[in-house]
């Protein structure tokens, strides 16, 4: 590589964040990195010359992949990996924008689309001969919106494949969901799963998306400083602009169509949540059920085998003229009062509670009769008798005056 103004560039290029960056001092840098993630299986992997220290792990992980299928190590098939990558694009030279070099490096795409593409830029170059640094930009815009477009044919099969491994999409219309217990649980950790995909996915784009649009509103910015362009150079302006918006616009609907899925996973993961717990429920009152059953037998039982042990007393002499009929009596008494001992058992520690902590006087006190924990006002009671003695003998007291 030849390119020793563009070296932060090539440091940007090896980190997992989307910068873009203009300086335009005695060398004009333009330059943006995009980081994102990619699905590649590990054949290609292998296939390239060089490899980068980045991110990667199996796509889906092993844990995920299990519960809809064999894992990758049991698969007939290529296996997939996700791996953190980036693209970089960087143009430097002279500020007047007459002699620049471009360099460009991404995996998103191979050597020949961006020949064809690269071979259709002197064209543009020759329109903006007097105006090179309108040129310039341009053809900066021209590659960011094929990496653009490229990006967006990246995520849309991530996504693509993301509906596959939680099963979303049309296999959900035409098979519908599994509600069982364990097919939901199943359902749910995947749907977690890719929930939290889709997530990373949706963060990453949005900080390429900003980056790009940052990109563009400085080339615009620049194009309108050096000057009017002429109608004819206008409407060339105007066509690549317009491609440009084109295919950052089909970048902006893949991040459109994620935001969505997240909404859609995150719906469902709810729904299955909600389903799972309903039928816990329902199985945790069929237990309960069974429970009470099994305990009402326990209970018929309980009053028999007393009564057989008590007929089976040898040296007892009030058993000496027990009959059948006297055994079905204390059988049928003693069950009764059983279950009714039973049914009324809460009640029963209920009132003894309530004796225990003495509220039983506040119920046997007579109707109307005041609280005793309640204190009532005390007032003066002013005798009749009392009074009217006083207001005599202050009469006499007058009088004799």
């Amino acid at each position: 590589l030849w390119h020793p103004d563009a070296l932060d560039t090539f440091d940007d290029y090896f980190g997992s964040t989307s910068r873009f960056q203009e300086r335009r001092e005695a060398v004009w840098t333009t330059t943006i990195t995009i980081s994102y993630w990619c699905v590649g299986s590990n054949d290609e992997r292998d296939s390239h010359q060089f490899a980068e220290p980045r991110k990667n792990g199996d796509f889906p992980p092993a844990g995920i992949a299990v519960l809809g299928g064999p894992t990758n190590s049991t698969r007939t098939g290529p296996t997939y990996i996700m791996e953190e990558r980036s693209s970089s694009l960087v143009i430097t030279g002279d500020p007047s924008g007459y002699f620049w070099t471009c360099s460009i490096w991404s995996s998103l795409t191979e050597h020949k689309p961006v020949s064809g593409l690269v071979e259709g830029l002197p064209q543009v170059l020759q329109r903006f001969i007097n105006q090179q640094v309108s040129g310039r930009c341009l053809v900066f815009l021209i590659l960011l919106g094929h990496f653009s477009e490229k990006l967006a044919e990246e995520y849309d099969s991530i996504l693509k494949q993301l509906d596959r491994i939680v099963e979303l999409g049309d296999r959900v219309l035409l098979q519908g969901l599994e509600w069982g217990s364990s097919k939901a649980v199943d359902k749910l950790k995947k749907m977690l799963w890719g929930l939290e995909a889709l997530r990373v996915f949706d963060d990453r784009l949005s900080a390429s998306l900003s980056q790009i649009q940052k990109a563009q509103e400085a080339m615009e910015r620049t194009i309108k400083q050096s000057g009017d362009l002429h109608i004819d150079l206008l409407q060339e302006y105007l066509n690549v602009l317009e491609e440009f918006e084109k295919r950052y616009g089909m970048l902006s609907d893949v991040q459109i169509r994620t935001q969505l899925k997240i909404r859609q996973v995150t719906g469902l993961r709810d729904g299955i949540s909600a389903v799972t717990n309903v039928e816990d429920n329902r199985t945790t009152i069929k237990q309960g059920n069974n429970i009470r059953i099994l305990t009402y037998i326990t209970i018929a039982y309980l009053p028999l085998g007393f009564v057989s042990g008590l007929f089976s007393i040898n040296h007892a002499t009030f058993m000496d003229n027990a009959t059948n009929a006297l055994y079905a009596a204390l059988t049928v008494s003693f069950v009764v009062g059983t279950y009714g001992l039973a049914l009324s058992l809460e009640n029963i520690m209920d009132l003894w509670m309530s004796f225990k902590n003495g509220e039983w006087r506040s119920r046997r006190q007579p109707k109307g009769a005041p609280d005793p924990g309640v204190e009532l006002p005390s007032w003066r009671v002013r005798d009749p008798l009392t009074s009217r003695r006083s207001y005599t003998t202050d009469e006499e007291i007058s009088g004799a005056s």
